[in-house]
C-alpha cells in the first residue's frame, strides 16, 4: 500500500471523524454555557422585577432558574464536553502530523521526515 492510498483510506477519514466529534462536543459545551448564562441573567432580571413588583412567583422563578443554571453548569462539568472536544481535536492534529510525515517521506524529504519522526 502506497502512502497516498494509506492516507486516503486510513488517515483522512479518521481526521475528518475526529474533527467532527470535536466540533460536536464543542457545540454542546457552548450551548450548555449559553443556557447557563441565560438562566443566570433571567435570575437577575427576575430579581430586578421583584424589587418593582413584589410577587412570590418571581422569587420562585428565580430559584428555579438558579437551580437550572447550576444543573446545566455541573452537567457540562461532569460529562466533560470541553475535555472531550479538546481530546478529539488533539487526536485530529496528531493524525494530521502523521499524514504530513508520510507525505514528506514519499516526496523525498528524508532528512525532514527523520527529524519529525524523532519528535513523535
Amino acid at each position: 500500500m502506497s502512502s497516498d492510498d494509506y492516507i486516503a483510506s486510513q488517515v483522512d477519514p479518521c481526521i475528518r471523524r475526529y474533527e467532527g466529534l470535536s466540533d460536536k462536543y464543542h457545540k454542546i459545551h457552548i450551548g450548555l454555557m449559553i443556557a447557563c448564562f441565560s438562566s443566570f441573567m433571567a435570575v437577575i432580571v427576575l430579581n430586578v422585577i421583584y424589587i418593582i413588583i413584589p410577587v412570590i412567583w418571581l422569587v420562585l422563578a428565580s430559584i428555579v432558574c438558579t437551580l437550572g443554571g447550576l444543573f446545566l453548569f455541573f452537567f457540562d462539568s461532569l460529562n466533560g464536553y470541553l475535555e472531550k472536544s479538546l481530546d478529539y481535536k488533539h487526536k485530529a492534529e496528531c493524525l494530521g502530523y502523521e499524514k504530513h510525515l508520510y507525505q514528506a517521506k514519499e516526496n523525498g524529504f528524508k532528512g525532514f521526515a527523520y527529524r519529525c519522526e524523532r519528535y513523535m
